[in-house]
């Protein structure tokens, strides 16, 4: 937080350090355009204007020399990338119900439990939906959602597939349709195969990263069945993020609660992951007296390792962006700031993904994340307990967009998400060893204990969820409420920081010692 004494020094710090934050800035203009472009629509028709006053923009900002000019230039261009992502998500020219051949690679598998469509009534029990990325015969190019499939492919298989387009509409699948499924995904249509429609042209590779994280995910999956369904359930969702194994009132205690993010294998997962690499890799340096960029590649090289087992999700990118470029600058020994990888991390998975920026995961992780970065240092001043300062962090900046996607609001999160945190981090290390003992058939031995560990923290959830006034049901606020909520915290933030900044001053003021008094 910047230091200041009142709020014209607070714009003065702000407009002297937009110089040194020039391009983090820039980044947020552009993440600002695709929110425009996703809130507002986009029409095709205003692309060359746009186009013509981006340029006309940074034409202006380098003849002028005035930088200022290219942020409403990165806003537009956001616009413009947001735009052209939702034109080609709409752009899939095969009507409902017509046939279509299609071919490409295989970029997402869905889970048995994940699989929404394998219950729907016209299909077969054991079939199986995926994502496929490539073209279709007659030019267009992007991806569909293949449905009712009745093998199951591994990512990177290149496949062929002639079907009949299907509605989203016929899936009668509410739950899917709320959770922006398809959009997420970046999924333009769904394609049901035809009896002997599909067709493989090339397998994956065998010993691909990602093959063996598969095989070992699997291997974790096969040694959990013979724990009990809720424990399965539980270490599937603090794991690897999939949650189809839970009920409906299992994810309600969670939400109800406010721990639901534990489920989301973000920066929590990567965290406890850096810490076990430090120890193991730390004690090896030490041993045999190696260079200090040993432990710091290691540890990067078993963060990958761990992505590619429990698979690229938009909040474990994240993370993965931030650490990676905290290791590097430790590399290069240079001091890393966690506000500027965030923004950095943020960036880049939504050039990748422009949709992103709609999903509640992706919103509320980087939510969490920007509050615990940001403002974590301010509750502090409220909160001597740094388990609590950080959770009411995360907690105040979140409150607006659960209440949003989930309809509830936790007043008893604050006090059970740190007592959760650290009861997963114990399930995460165990499932860390399991994933590591898979190949060797030993799985089971570690699973046992992070089941039992999992499902006493869950019934600790449930105990606290049935206390009185624990939760709230609510309404999906309004933009505005949204926006008053907003302001009002960052008015709160202004004066915390203040009385940082006056308390600081003031134990300046005293530790100066007295000046010489001169002789006459």
């Amino acid at each position: 937080m910047l230091p200041f004494k009142d709020a014209a020094d607070f714009l003065g710090a702000l407009y002297r350090r937009q110089a040194e934050w020039f391009l983090y800035l820039a980044m947020l203009a552009f993440i600002l355009g695709l929110a425009l472009a996703a809130a507002c629509g986009f029409a095709v028709g205003l692309l060359p204007y746009l186009l013509g006053a981006v340029l006309l923009l940074l034409l202006g900002s380098l003849l002028a020399r005035v930088p200022e000019l290219m942020y409403p230039a990165f806003i537009l261009l956001g616009l413009l990338w947001g735009g052209m992502a939702q034109a080609q998500l709409a752009s899939f020219p095969i009507p409902a119900d017509e046939a279509v051949f299609f071919s490409g690679r295989v970029v997402e598998v869905s889970s048995d439990e994940e699989n929404y469509f394998s219950q729907l009534a016209e299909y077969n029990s054991g079939t199986y939906t995926f994502v496929l990325a490539g073209k279709e015969e007659r030019g267009w190019r992007g991806r569909l959602l293949v449905i009712g499939s009745p093998v199951r492919p591994k990512v990177g298989d290149k496949i062929s597939v002639a079907g009949v387009v299907r509605e989203f509409s016929q899936t009668h699948n509410l739950n899917v349709a709320a959770n922006g499924y398809l959009a997420g995904r970046g999924v333009s249509a769904m394609l049901q195969p035809v009896p002997g429609g599909l067709s493989f042209s090339k397998l994956a590779g065998k010993f691909t990263p990602l093959a063996l994280g598969e095989a070992i995910r699997e291997r974790v999956y096969a040694a959990m069945q013979p724990l009990p369904p809720l424990q399965q359930a539980l270490l599937k969702g603090i794991g690897f993020g999939e949650t189809g194994m839970l009920t409906n009132g299992q994810t309600g205690v969670l939400q109800q609660t406010g721990v639901m993010h534990v489920f989301a294998v973000s920066g929590l997962h990567i965290g406890y992951v850096v810490m076990l690499a430090g120890v193991v890799f730390g004690a090896l340096r030490r041993r045999l007296a190696l260079s200090y960029k040993f432990p710091l590649i290691c540890t990067a090289l078993a963060v990958l390792f761990f992505d590619c087992v429990v698979g690229f999700s938009a909040s474990v990118l994240r993370a993965t962006v931030m650490l990676l470029a905290t290791l590097a600058g430790a590399l290069l020994l240079r001091p890393h700031a966690a506000p500027r990888a965030l923004i950095g991390a943020a960036f880049l998975l939504l050039l990748f993904r422009p949709l992103w920026l709609t999903q509640p995961g992706f919103i509320l992780s980087f939510l969490a994340t920007a509050g615990i970065v940001f403002t974590a240092g301010l509750w502090r001043l409220l909160l001597k307990n740094q388990a609590l300062a950080v959770s009411f962090a995360a907690q105040a900046m979140t409150l607006p967009a659960t209440a949003y996607f989930f309809h509830v609001v936790s007043f008893i999160g604050v006090v059970v998400s740190p007592l959760v945190v650290v009861s997963a981090g114990v399930v995460v290390l165990l499932m860390l060893l399991a994933m590591l003992l898979a190949p060797f058939g030993l799985s089971l031995i570690p699973l046992a204990g992070a089941g039992l560990c999992a499902e006493g923290t869950y019934r600790l959830a449930e105990l606290f969820a049935r206390l009185p006034q624990a939760f709230q049901y609510t309404v999906s606020p309004g933009w505005g409420a949204i926006l008053v909520y907003y302001l009002l915290l960052f008015a709160a933030y202004f004066i915390l920081a203040r009385s940082k900044y006056e308390e600081e001053h003031e134990e300046d003021r005293e530790n100066v010692p007295p000046e010489p008094q001169q002789n006459a």
